[in-house]
Protein backbone atom coordinates (compact mmCIF):
# COMPACT_ATOMS: atom_id res chain seq x y z
CA UNK A 1 0.00 0.00 0.00
CA UNK A 2 1.40 3.94 -0.87
CA UNK A 3 0.45 6.93 0.93
CA UNK A 4 -1.02 7.69 -2.66
CA UNK A 5 -3.57 5.00 -2.63
CA UNK A 6 -4.55 5.23 1.13
CA UNK A 7 -7.72 8.03 0.97
CA UNK A 8 -9.62 5.74 -0.70
CA UNK A 9 -9.70 2.84 1.11
CA UNK A 10 -8.83 3.90 4.93
CA UNK A 11 -11.57 4.98 7.00
CA UNK A 12 -10.34 7.69 10.23
CA UNK A 13 -11.81 6.46 13.35
CA UNK A 14 -11.34 9.44 16.10
CA UNK A 15 -11.94 7.89 19.42
CA UNK A 16 -13.17 10.82 22.42
CA UNK A 17 -13.09 8.82 25.21
CA UNK A 18 -11.13 10.81 28.09
CA UNK A 19 -13.02 11.69 30.58
CA UNK A 20 -12.80 15.30 32.42
CA UNK A 21 -9.47 16.18 34.40
CA UNK A 22 -8.16 18.60 36.95
CA UNK A 23 -6.98 21.87 34.69
CA UNK A 24 -8.98 21.29 31.83
CA UNK A 25 -11.80 24.26 30.89
CA UNK A 26 -14.99 23.49 33.16
CA UNK A 27 -16.87 23.19 30.06
CA UNK A 28 -14.82 20.34 28.10
CA UNK A 29 -16.97 17.05 28.84
CA UNK A 30 -13.17 15.82 27.34
CA UNK A 31 -10.03 17.11 26.99
CA UNK A 32 -10.30 17.15 22.96
CA UNK A 33 -13.03 19.76 22.85
CA UNK A 34 -10.01 21.75 25.48
CA UNK A 35 -9.25 25.40 23.19
CA UNK A 36 -5.17 25.52 21.85
CA UNK A 37 -3.95 28.51 20.18
CA UNK A 38 -7.54 29.41 19.20
CA UNK A 39 -8.84 26.12 17.61
CA UNK A 40 -10.00 22.89 19.54
CA UNK A 41 -8.03 19.89 19.82
CA UNK A 42 -10.34 17.45 17.57
CA UNK A 43 -10.42 20.62 15.67
CA UNK A 44 -6.48 20.33 14.99
CA UNK A 45 -6.67 16.62 14.48
CA UNK A 46 -9.63 16.49 12.26
CA UNK A 47 -7.91 19.15 10.19
CA UNK A 48 -4.56 17.18 10.08
CA UNK A 49 -6.46 14.05 8.44
CA UNK A 50 -7.95 16.30 5.90
CA UNK A 51 -5.25 17.68 4.56
CA UNK A 52 -4.06 14.20 4.20
CA UNK A 53 -6.87 13.76 1.68
CA UNK A 54 -8.64 10.77 4.20
CA UNK A 55 -12.06 10.83 4.07
CA UNK A 56 -14.39 11.59 6.45
CA UNK A 57 -13.51 10.38 9.73
CA UNK A 58 -16.40 8.02 12.00
CA UNK A 59 -15.91 10.05 15.95
CA UNK A 60 -16.38 7.84 18.96
CA UNK A 61 -17.30 9.83 22.24
CA UNK A 62 -18.53 9.05 25.74
CA UNK A 63 -22.29 10.22 25.76
CA UNK A 64 -21.70 12.76 28.01
CA UNK A 65 -19.47 14.95 25.22
CA UNK A 66 -21.12 13.35 22.26
CA UNK A 67 -23.82 15.99 22.38
CA UNK A 68 -20.91 18.87 22.48
CA UNK A 69 -19.15 17.48 19.69
CA UNK A 70 -22.23 17.25 17.29
CA UNK A 71 -23.32 20.96 17.96
CA UNK A 72 -19.52 22.11 16.99
CA UNK A 73 -18.27 19.97 14.55
CA UNK A 74 -19.16 19.57 10.95
CA UNK A 75 -22.83 18.71 10.62
CA UNK A 76 -21.54 16.04 7.96
CA UNK A 77 -19.69 14.21 10.07
CA UNK A 78 -20.60 11.06 12.22
CA UNK A 79 -20.62 11.48 15.71
CA UNK A 80 -21.45 8.10 17.81
CA UNK A 81 -22.35 8.54 21.31
CA UNK A 82 -21.35 5.01 23.04
CA UNK A 83 -20.76 3.96 27.07
CA UNK A 84 -18.22 1.62 27.36
CA UNK A 85 -14.87 1.44 27.35
CA UNK A 86 -12.51 1.53 23.95
CA UNK A 87 -13.27 -1.98 22.87
CA UNK A 88 -16.83 -0.86 22.60
CA UNK A 89 -16.01 2.23 21.18
CA UNK A 90 -14.34 0.56 18.58
CA UNK A 91 -17.28 -2.08 17.56
CA UNK A 92 -19.42 0.96 17.43
CA UNK A 93 -17.10 2.40 15.02
CA UNK A 94 -16.97 -0.79 12.76
CA UNK A 95 -20.24 -1.45 12.49
CA UNK A 96 -20.59 2.22 11.10
CA UNK A 97 -18.53 1.37 8.18
CA UNK A 98 -17.48 -1.02 5.75
CA UNK A 99 -13.73 0.21 5.08
CA UNK A 100 -11.04 -2.40 4.66
CA UNK A 101 -8.73 -0.38 6.52
CA UNK A 102 -9.05 1.26 9.71
CA UNK A 103 -6.80 3.98 11.17
CA UNK A 104 -7.43 4.95 14.89
CA UNK A 105 -6.53 8.26 16.39
CA UNK A 106 -7.31 8.93 19.99
CA UNK A 107 -8.42 12.60 19.75
CA UNK A 108 -6.76 13.71 22.41
CA UNK A 109 -3.04 13.17 20.78
CA UNK A 110 -4.37 15.58 18.44
CA UNK A 111 -0.87 17.19 17.95
CA UNK A 112 0.17 14.21 16.46
CA UNK A 113 2.51 15.87 13.04
CA UNK A 114 0.82 15.16 9.69
CA UNK A 115 4.23 13.62 9.00
CA UNK A 116 3.78 10.68 10.63
CA UNK A 117 0.26 10.13 9.97
CA UNK A 118 1.61 9.77 6.42
CA UNK A 119 4.45 7.58 7.40
CA UNK A 120 1.43 4.99 9.16
CA UNK A 121 -0.36 4.97 5.64
CA UNK A 122 2.61 4.55 3.75
CA UNK A 123 3.80 1.43 5.58
CA UNK A 124 1.51 -1.12 5.74
CA UNK A 125 2.51 -3.90 3.34
CA UNK A 126 1.26 -6.90 2.34
CA UNK A 127 3.49 -8.40 4.97
CA UNK A 128 2.12 -6.85 7.77
CA UNK A 129 -1.48 -6.50 9.41
CA UNK A 130 -1.10 -3.48 11.17
CA UNK A 131 1.35 -0.66 11.65
CA UNK A 132 1.30 1.86 14.88
CA UNK A 133 4.04 4.59 15.95
CA UNK A 134 6.29 4.24 19.01
CA UNK A 135 8.95 6.37 21.05
CA UNK A 136 11.36 4.75 22.88
CA UNK A 137 10.72 4.31 26.80
CA UNK A 138 12.99 7.41 28.43
CA UNK A 139 11.52 6.64 31.95
CA UNK A 140 12.96 4.38 34.30
CA UNK A 141 11.51 0.93 34.49
CA UNK A 142 11.19 -1.57 37.19
CA UNK A 143 10.04 -4.94 36.98
CA UNK A 144 8.30 -6.13 40.56
CA UNK A 145 9.37 -9.38 41.96
CA UNK A 146 8.63 -11.24 45.33
CA UNK A 147 12.26 -10.26 46.10
CA UNK A 148 12.18 -6.91 45.27
CA UNK A 149 12.69 -4.48 42.46
CA UNK A 150 14.62 -5.57 38.73
CA UNK A 151 15.92 -3.20 36.46
CA UNK A 152 14.12 -3.73 32.91
CA UNK A 153 16.05 -3.02 29.55
CA UNK A 154 14.56 0.38 28.37
CA UNK A 155 16.46 -0.45 24.95
CA UNK A 156 13.76 -3.38 24.53
CA UNK A 157 10.91 -1.80 25.53
CA UNK A 158 8.61 1.27 23.01
CA UNK A 159 5.37 3.55 23.95
CA UNK A 160 3.19 3.29 21.79
CA UNK A 161 0.99 6.42 20.07
CA UNK A 162 -1.58 6.97 17.59
CA UNK A 163 -2.69 6.86 14.86
CA UNK A 164 -3.05 2.91 14.53
CA UNK A 165 -3.84 1.43 11.19
CA UNK A 166 -5.12 -1.74 11.26
CA UNK A 167 -6.85 -4.00 8.54
CA UNK A 168 -10.79 -4.79 9.12
CA UNK A 169 -10.77 -8.67 9.46
CA UNK A 170 -7.29 -7.91 12.34
CA UNK A 171 -9.57 -5.19 14.49
CA UNK A 172 -12.22 -7.35 14.11
CA UNK A 173 -10.40 -10.41 15.76
CA UNK A 174 -8.98 -7.91 18.36
CA UNK A 175 -12.29 -7.40 19.81
CA UNK A 176 -13.11 -11.15 19.68
CA UNK A 177 -12.53 -11.61 24.17
CA UNK A 178 -12.25 -15.44 22.58
CA UNK A 179 -9.03 -14.24 20.43
CA UNK A 180 -7.35 -11.83 23.48
CA UNK A 181 -7.24 -13.97 26.36
CA UNK A 182 -7.33 -12.10 30.18
CA UNK A 183 -4.34 -13.36 30.55
CA UNK A 184 -2.24 -11.19 27.31
CA UNK A 185 -4.30 -8.06 28.57
CA UNK A 186 -1.82 -4.55 28.67
CA UNK A 187 -0.95 -3.32 31.65
CA UNK A 188 -3.72 -1.77 34.15
CA UNK A 189 -5.62 -4.01 32.07
CA UNK A 190 -7.42 -1.69 29.99
CA UNK A 191 -7.99 -2.67 26.63
CA UNK A 192 -5.62 -1.80 23.52
CA UNK A 193 -6.52 -2.70 19.91
CA UNK A 194 -2.67 -3.61 19.57
CA UNK A 195 -2.12 -5.44 22.06
CA UNK A 196 -5.31 -7.59 21.94
CA UNK A 197 -3.67 -8.16 17.95
CA UNK A 198 -0.81 -9.11 18.55
CA UNK A 199 -2.36 -11.58 21.62
CA UNK A 200 -3.90 -12.68 18.31
CA UNK A 201 -1.02 -13.54 16.21
CA UNK A 202 -0.90 -10.31 14.33
CA UNK A 203 2.24 -8.96 12.70
CA UNK A 204 2.24 -5.24 13.44
CA UNK A 205 5.05 -2.99 12.01
CA UNK A 206 6.73 0.21 13.62
CA UNK A 207 7.35 3.72 12.47
CA UNK A 208 8.95 6.47 14.39
CA UNK A 209 6.84 8.17 16.57
CA UNK A 210 7.30 12.25 17.66
CA UNK A 211 7.35 14.10 20.66
CA UNK A 212 4.54 16.01 20.11
CA UNK A 213 2.18 12.99 19.86
CA UNK A 214 1.56 12.77 23.67
CA UNK A 215 -2.23 12.73 24.90
CA UNK A 216 -3.44 15.35 26.12
CA UNK A 217 -5.39 14.77 29.45
CA UNK A 218 -4.79 17.38 32.06
CA UNK A 219 -3.02 20.54 33.30
CA UNK A 220 0.43 19.35 32.88
CA UNK A 221 0.02 17.72 29.29
CA UNK A 222 -1.80 20.80 28.52
CA UNK A 223 0.70 22.85 29.40
CA UNK A 224 3.13 20.83 27.65
CA UNK A 225 0.62 21.25 24.68
CA UNK A 226 0.90 24.97 24.89
CA UNK A 227 5.06 24.73 24.74
CA UNK A 228 5.08 22.64 22.01
CA UNK A 229 3.21 25.23 19.97
CA UNK A 230 4.54 28.13 21.06
CA UNK A 231 1.87 29.62 22.98
CA UNK A 232 3.66 28.65 26.86
CA UNK A 233 7.33 28.80 28.51
CA UNK A 234 9.24 25.88 29.50
CA UNK A 235 9.89 26.87 33.18
CA UNK A 236 10.48 23.98 34.69
CA UNK A 237 14.26 24.25 34.93
CA UNK A 238 12.92 27.15 37.75
CA UNK A 239 11.57 25.10 39.44
CA UNK A 240 13.89 22.33 39.92
CA UNK A 241 11.61 19.91 37.60
CA UNK A 242 12.50 17.48 35.52
CA UNK A 243 12.28 17.92 32.03
CA UNK A 244 9.89 15.41 30.09
CA UNK A 245 11.21 14.32 26.70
Amino acid sequence: MTSSSAPGRVRPLVLALAPPAPGISHDAETPSLETLGGSRLIERLLGTLHALGLPAPVVVARSEAAGHLRALLDPRLRVLAVDGDRRRALRAALDACDDPLLLVHDAERALTPQTVIAEVLASLHGGLDAVVPVVAMTDSVKEVLPGGLRNVDRSTLAGLQSPRLLRREVLEAALDPAQTPAEQAPPGGRFDEIHAALAAGARVGTVQGSHSGFAVLDRLTLWQAQISLGLARDTSHRRGLARRG
